[in-house]
């Protein structure tokens, strides 16, 4: 931890070094400014911050590899200057996904092959055709048209393309909870057509994964901050955002440590800064409203394995059963007891087939996880149960004795505990912050400019776009351009 007591005043103040923040800040301090980063955990990178035991590197969240670089984070590195080494350049890797049937049968989607088509029902010329076509339209749509299905929801447009079930099926589930970790019934088709032209871009050719883990990729991107005259102060607890004739001035910590600076921008959550952080009474009647009810998205529950071996031979498997697709309801339901998880998308992977990411000896570190609401007070046994039948059909080695050394329970509370804090007594643990569904994305996407002066939001819940880490970072970048010439 950086020497804060030197000095309390800074040219900005970011609150949280998750990789909105921390991109950010870097950008800032790069040009120069006197930067302060205050984060309640010990290291950067929020929910995605690296663990480093028993010669293992992983992340406490899951994560995948889209989209593939060059990326935003390639772009931050050559704006800071600062190099951290892409491991899964010369991996043999492939997302891989596999479909189950209404019968129960398992294929594994060869995305290399031209059995791909087979696989995914294109057996017909016509409609090989007519898929290639709609592909084809959805790469080259135009902003306007784009907008224009911000108020039609992913699972409604595709269930009016003329695809077989299991390619519908496919691309619902990717491009909806997979990328967005939110029901298909309200992510808005125009964020499903960004995210597959963001996924899909011929530019992109290159898988990405970090020397270090995502949270180690973010701790180098913030070493620019003390060498331009800034500190960062970890294990530290932001208890609120100072305010003065109606602005914003600085912050206080929980220990009660004043520190001011002209621009605060907090990666805390829009809600959380809004209520807690700040104070409702700060802002419009209208917008304070209006952030009290934006929508959570869902979170992840799972398992987190420690194997003796080598189990899995690539980084990221989708196990999309054909009934996959279930609306915003049914996980309420499930969180209510009243249903139990039968058909729901599943996510595996693990970074350990990289270089310096896992032992030498083989053994990993295996996700497997499914989505539900952010409800930390909910029965999870139902949702451990579910994955652990459905990955052992997949993957039966993973269970044959002696391949698990040990295995966690990926949870809720965790997920809360490095990222924002609960939204209201037993919500919270979200997996991205607020969810980008319909009412919520395009120009209804909160601003990263608040009604307080010199306040802003950075970060997954304010104008980024793309698939976790990569839409936090894009919010940085937008953020750092809107305020460079206050600082």
């Amino acid at each position: 931890m950086a020497n804060a007591e030197k000095s309390r005043e800074y040219d900005l103040i970011v609150i949280g070094a998750g990789p909105g923040g921390a991109t950010l800040a870097s950008l800032a301090a790069n040009e120069g400014k006197k930067v302060l980063v205050v984060d309640k955990n010990p290291a950067a990178g929020g929910r995605m911050m690296t663990v480093h035991r028993d010669g293992h590197s992983y992340e406490m969240f899951p994560l995948n590899l889209v989209p593939y670089a060059p990326s935003l984070f390639e772009e931050l590195q050559e704006r800071v200057g600062k190099t951290v080494r892409n491991v899964t350049v010369g991996v043999e890797d492939a997302v891989n996904p596999i479909y189950i049937a209404p019968d129960g049968k398992v294929t594994l989607i060869d995305v290399k092959s031209l059995s791909v088509l087979k696989s995914l029902g294109l057996r017909n010329p016509v409609t090989l055709i007519r898929t290639a076509l709609w592909f084809r339209r959805v790469m080259t749509m135009k902003e306007e048209e784009i907008l224009k299905l911000g108020g039609v929801s992913a699972y409604d447009y595709m269930q009016r393309q003329k695809f077989p079930d299991i390619l519908k099926v496919f691309i619902t589930a990717a491009m909806g909870e997979g990328a967005f970790e939110m029901s298909s019934d309200l992510v808005p088709a125009s964020s499903m057509i960004r995210m597959i032209q963001l996924a899909m871009d011929p530019k992109r050719t290159q898988q990405r994964y970090y020397e270090g883990g995502i949270g180690g990729f973010f701790s180098r991107m913030l070493e620019r901050v003390p060498e331009n005259g800034g500190d960062l102060l970890y294990s530290t607890r932001v208890s609120k955002v100072i305010v003065e004739n109606g602005r914003a001035a600085g912050v206080v910590t929980a220990a009660g440590d004043e520190y001011r600076a002209p621009v605060v921008a907090s990666s805390a959550g829009i809600r959380q800064t809004v209520r807690f952080l700040v104070g409702e009474e700060h802002f419009p009647t209208e917008y304070a409203e209006r952030v009290r009810n934006l929508r959570s998205n869902l979170c992840d529950v799972g398992y987190r394995y420690f194997t003796t071996r080598k189990i899995l031979p690539c980084s990221t498997y989708v196990l999309f059963p054909y009934d996959c697709l279930e609306p915003w309801s049914a996980f309420e339901e499930m969180a209510a007891g009243r249903r139990k998880p039968k058909g729901n998308y599943i996510y595996l992977g693990t970074k350990s087939i990289f270089p310096t990411i896992g032992p030498e000896d083989g053994r990993q570190v295996i996700y497997a996880v499914m989505s539900c609401v952010p409800d930390m007070n909910q029965d999870f046994s139902p949702y451990l149960e579910y994955i652990e039948r459905r990955v052992a059909k997949v993957f039966p080695e993973l269970y044959e004795e002696g391949a698990i050394e040990r295995k966690e329970v990926m949870s809720l509370q965790a997920c809360a505990a490095l990222g924002v804090d609960p939204v209201s007594e037993g919500r919270g643990g979200e997996s991205y912050g607020i969810a980008a569904c319909i009412g919520q994305a395009d120009a209804q996407t909160p601003k990263t400019e608040t009604p307080v002066p010199g306040l802003y939001i950075v970060g997954n819940d304010a104008e980024g776009f793309g698939l976790g880490t990569h839409r936090a970072v894009d919010s940085g970048f937008k953020v750092f351009e809107k305020i460079r010439d206050r600082l």
